[in-house]
């Protein structure tokens, strides 16, 4: 049996509310799932780091970890930059399972959500 840590990945910003805002948040995830630690990081512009995070979650047992990227697109960090992360962490941790989540880009729970903020405000 594998025990699991979950790592919610966003950009970052040099805007340091930003950040606790987006710490923040991934605290109020976290606290909706009992069966994993649940930890933030940061692609870029801001710490902890996904590498970082990944060698916590190793040092509490972790041989599971699930990234959730969270990103609305696909663009050039998702299609290459973070694929060279992972990769790199693979090599540092061969007996870790990383699983790798989908961005937000076109999830139907997003777009519900839009459509229900769209109707809230303005919808007839």
């Amino acid at each position: 049996m594998h025990k699991t840590g979950m790592i919610v990945l966003g950009h970052g910003s040099r805007r340091k509310e930003v950040a606790l805002q987006f710490t923040a948040m991934v605290g109020r995830v976290a606290s909706r799932i009992a069966e994993a630690q649940v930890l933030p990081a940061f692609f870029s512009l801001g710490e902890p780091t996904l590498a970082d995070q990944v060698r916590e979650l190793v040092v509490r047992g972790c041989t599971r970890i699930v990234v959730m990227q969270y990103f609305l697109y696909n663009g050039v960090h998702i299609e290459q930059d973070i694929p060279q992360m992972i990769a790199a962490l693979r090599e540092e941790f061969p007996g870790v399972e990383f699983v790798i989540q989908p961005t937000l880009q076109d999830d139907p729970a997003l777009e519900r959500l839009l459509v229900d903020r769209l109707l809230a405000d303005g919808g007839e």
